[in-house]
């Protein structure tokens, strides 16, 4: 289980999700104990005295309560107090600032994190307006934003604000001060969990000697110093230094402490992870039970601190060989661990979210390789592991497909206002990751970029807040094992993998816990909650290679006998398929959802020993995560018309492009960014015509019919088309795709495809690309349309390139939309990060509203592409087939014309396409 607990409260030993175990006492501990007494004069000030002596005894009852660990308790008063200051005072009185961060003290000990940041931030900008911004009250809060940040996982903001705090308080208060030694503490604290520990170490002994000196050696913060120094000593491996600092801090908070106390349990863990990790297994688990009675008492059954634990006893259980009993501790932690989540999905944005779910990870490894190790076999068992599983894969698209959804909904002017400048910073952020950095230079042009970033975030924390009334949409919607079954159509199962980390509970000594990744499924048959099974698939670098393998054979297309990729299919099926076919059963109809690399690969392309493809046995339906059988059938929005746009015209000028929008009654988007020079590597690259793109689209509108579909080719397939049409019921795209990556998948000689050669022959374009800022999977995948050669080699960027990103396709209104094709190239890849998919075109889309999409998952053929469209249409105004049947069969048929076209049934001309979504 997790080793070493994370978490900040004083005396709790922590690991980091990457599994190096550290100690974090306390880490970033509120120095100066922010519940600060407001005792003093308050002569001359038209003030109530009943109402002062009213808060100034509720302030000695909150000091009083919180030393008694009784923070429960705390909080009412802390609130009533904070309004009869803001009444005396005003809203901007420094002792108001004291009040608020007493208040979000107390709501951080109890995991209410969501409350704290308003808290903070306010007290902040009222003590540096008030105090000035050297002030030592200004470093308590600069302290407990830090401390907020650590928690959540905001790692990147801690280290600025615990620097300028020292500063503040060894120029404010002397270098001796306690304060310092607290303040010490907190940076050695973040220099020792991010590895730093030639940094850490004489921090923490400074801090221990001042508070030693400033303090007496039996007070409180003497024992955190102890636990923190031992924390190193720990994360060092210099283990016969940790248990006498862990014996004394113990010793010291028994006796000042009342018996209760939070920071007791602290010290009762840190001590039983110390006699675990000796093996003394009689002398660890009586001080874990110790601890967990009093969070429970003290904190709340479902308090982040209680879950660790748990966790710890869970590890602990396993190790001797108790497996029923972890697994109804490790159960427990987990159930506190989705409800912490989803209270802080409804109040932070994407970003945040993200480095909240890091925190929590290595304990869903952790249980899941409990599960897998001695549970799989055990159908309970497996439920409640699927039912953890189905909450927490991909629960960060899900909570921000809730909140778009949310804003859908929204009509406050105020949401909408900062939705749209949203969308302009995202054209912006799209157009400089193809924008060098000319005239202005590589400093001006980074800069440019940080400040439309900052601007970014800002926009999305300020339509969290806005939004606030719409909570219940931005919900992670919750499912487990049998809601899922039920709503398999009959005869279907479910594949839901998973990559797993495993941890080793039976290692002994210095052996490694933590064992090479391994790819997990879960099988869930149609109705069969209780025929649950989990199939290990072996060690995920294998299967990863053999997957990586396949794909680059395939996407080159020079193997057009498709004798190497008929070798690496079968490979990959050998792996990834056939330990699953027994567990199958007589299903032919799947529904997967990949995890990790899996979701790079179309299954339909793999083959059995025989030669047979699995798209030959088996329909295929994709799901970005398992929860979203839930949605199909539900609505959201009205569709419009089918909207289809192909061929465009790349070499359309900025004069041709005026005529166009007046003919077609449209406006020009508005500028985006200053004028700039494109850089050499990106006016080399060009985007060239593609007629069976524009066969391919009238031909669909033919078969929708003409005046039941819009169709836009050539001059007219522009980006305004694009973003100023709402919710078409079907979005057909078919030009150019890409995505920036360091790997050049060309096409086939002599056949145009639809992929963009982002790395012209005799370019330095590899050298270069790695200089650009295109990090972000959103900004390094997407489509060409009308006009996009003329913007990337002209000097003036003022205006829509033609260029749509991913980014670009978040700001576009498409709630109601049922089907987006994507039939271009590569539209289906992007960064994979496990638990969340893919990180690309697909996932915008997704985000932005569609309900399912088609996509390839390599450069595609211009030809062979525009025969499966039209098939894939043929088969859908049939009536007879789903939307993924469709798909199936046109892939089916498009697989004999290969064959007879070229001798053979190579999976690079029919097999990129998968469907992902409701079918």
């Amino acid at each position: 289980m997790q080793r070493i607990v994370a978490q900040f409260p004083r005396g709790l030993f922590g690991v980091l999700p990457r599994g190096r175990c550290v100690m974090l006492t306390r880490a970033l501990r509120l120095s100066g104990l922010c519940l600060a007494v407001f005792l003093g004069s308050c002569a001359g000030l038209p003030v109530d005295s009943d109402d002062l002596r009213e808060a100034d005894a509720l302030n000695r009852q909150v000091e009083q309560l919180h030393k008694q660990g009784r923070i429960a308790e705390a909080i009412p008063l802390a609130q009533k107090m904070l309004a009869i200051y803001e009444k005396i005072l005003g809203p901007d009185d420094p002792k108001v600032a004291r009040s608020l961060n007493n208040l979000a003290f107390l709501y951080m000990a109890t995991g209410a994190f969501t409350k704290v940041e308003p808290l903070l931030t306010r007290a902040l900008v009222i003590e540096e307006k008030a105090l000035g911004p050297e002030h030592r009250e200004v470093a308590t809060s600069l302290d407990n934003l830090a401390r907020l940040y650590w928690v959540t996982g905001a790692h990147d903001k801690v280290e600025p604000l615990l620097t300028r705090a020292l500063a503040i308080r060894e120029s404010t208060l002397g270098p001796t001060h306690a304060a310092v030694a607290q303040s010490a503490n907190n940076l050695a604290m973040f220099h020792m969990t991010t590895g730093a520990h030639t940094k850490a170490e004489p921090l923490f002994t400074r801090a221990l000697a001042i508070a030693e000196k400033a303090l007496g050696p039996e007070h409180p913060d003497v024992a955190t110093c102890l636990s923190n120094l031992a924390g190193l000593y720990w994360s060092t491996r210099a283990y016969a230094k940790v248990e006498p600092l862990l014996a004394r801090a113990l010793a010291i908070r028994e006796k000042a402490l009342r018996p209760q106390h939070p920071e007791l349990a602290n010290s009762l863990n840190n001590l039983a992870e110390v006699y675990r990790r000796l093996g003394d297994y009689p002398k660890a688990e009586p001080l874990y039970r110790r601890a967990l009675a009093i969070l429970e008492e003290t904190l709340g059954p479902e308090h982040p601190n209680v879950a660790i634990c748990l966790n710890n006893l869970a590890g602990l259980s396993a190790e001797h060989g108790d497996f029923a009993q972890a697994l109804r501790f490790a159960t427990r932690a987990q159930e506190i661990d989705n409800r912490l989540i989803e209270e802080v999905f409804g109040a932070f944005p994407e970003e945040r979210k993200a480095q909240f779910l890091i925190t929590k990870d290595s304990r869903l490894q952790d249980f899941l390789s409990l599960i897998a190790q001695h549970f799989a076999q055990d159908n309970a068992a497996l439920r409640v592991a699927l039912d953890h599983w189905l909450v927490r894969k991909g629960a960060l698209l899900e909570a921000q497909k809730r909140f778009q959804e949310a804003l859908a909904l929204a009509d406050d002017p105020a949401i909408l206002q900062a939705v749209q400048a949203l969308a302009r910073v995202r054209a912006q952020l799209s157009q400089l990751a193809f924008t060098g950095p000319g005239k202005e230079g590589p400093a001006a042009h980074r800069a440019r970029r940080e400040t439309l970033l900052k601007e970014k975030d800002a926009l999305e924390e300020q339509l969290v807040k806005l939004s606030q009334a719409y909570a219940v949409s931005k919900r992670v919607r919750q499912a487990d094992a049998a809601q899922v079954a039920h709503n398999l159509p009959r005869g279907t199962v479910l594949l839901d993998f998973a990559k797993v980390t495993p941890f080793d509970f039976q290692a002994k000594g210095e052996a490694p816990k933590r064992q090479p990744a391994r790819y997990l499924a879960f099988v869930l048959p149609a109705g069969g909650a209780d025929r649950i099974q989990l199939v290990d698939l072996g060690e995920a670098a294998a299967i990863e290679q053999a997957v990586e393998a396949l794909r680059k054979e395939i996407s080159a297309g020079q193997d057009l006998r498709g004798v190497q990729i008929a070798r690496l299919a079968q490979e990959t099926h050998a792996r990834v398929f056939a330990p699953l076919r027994a567990a199958l059963g007589p299903a032919r109809e799947l529904f997967i959802s990949p995890d990790a690399f899996l979701s790079l690969i179309p299954f339909e392309i793999l083959q059995t020993p025989e030669g047979k493809f699995l798209i030959e046995e088996y329909l295929f339906n994709y799901l970005a995560a398992s929860r979203d059988l839930l949605a199909f059938k539900t609505t959201l929005g009205q569709p419009g018309k089918p909207l289809l746009l192909g061929d465009p015209d790349f070499d359309l000028s900025p004069g041709e492009k005026a005529g166009t929008l007046r003919q077609l009654a449209m406006a020009q988007l508005p500028a985006r960014v200053a004028p700039n020079t494109r850089s050499a590597e990106m006016q080399n690259l060009t985007f060239t015509r593609l007629p069976g793109s524009g066969r391919e689209v009238r031909a669909i509108q033919a078969l929708l019919g003409k005046e039941r579909a819009d169709l836009y080719t050539g001059k007219e397939a522009l980006e305004e088309v694009l973003r100023q049409r709402k919710a078409p019921r079907i979005l057909h795209l078919a030009t150019h795709g890409f995505f920036l990556s360091d790997q050049d998948l060309g096409p086939l000689p002599d056949d145009p495809d639809r992929g963009a050669d982002l790395q012209p022959p005799g370019s330095k374009a590899r050298a270069s690309a790695a200089t650009r800022p295109l990090e972000d999977p959103f900004l390094r995948s997407g489509f060409a349309l009308a006009g996009a050669n003329q913007a990337l080699q002209a000097n003036d960027t003022d205006r829509s390139d033609g260029i749509v990103t991913a980014e670009k396709v978040l700001g576009l209104p498409l709630h109601g939309t049922e089907l987006v094709v994507l039939s271009a190239c590569e539209t289906g890849v992007g960064t994979v990060k496990n638990g969340e998919g893919v990180y690309g075109l697909r996932r915008a889309f997704t985000l932005a509203g569609a309900k399912s999409l088609v996509m390839s998952m390599w450069s595609v053929p211009d030809r062979e592409t525009q025969e499966l469209m039209v098939q894939f249409y043929t088969n859908m105004q049939s009536g007879t087939m789903s939307r993924a049947q469709a798909l199936r069969q046109a892939a089916l048929s498009q697989m004999q014309i290969v064959k007879a076209r070229y001798g053979e049934a190579h999976p690079f001309f029919w097999g990129a396409f998968l469907f992902l979504g409701e079918p």
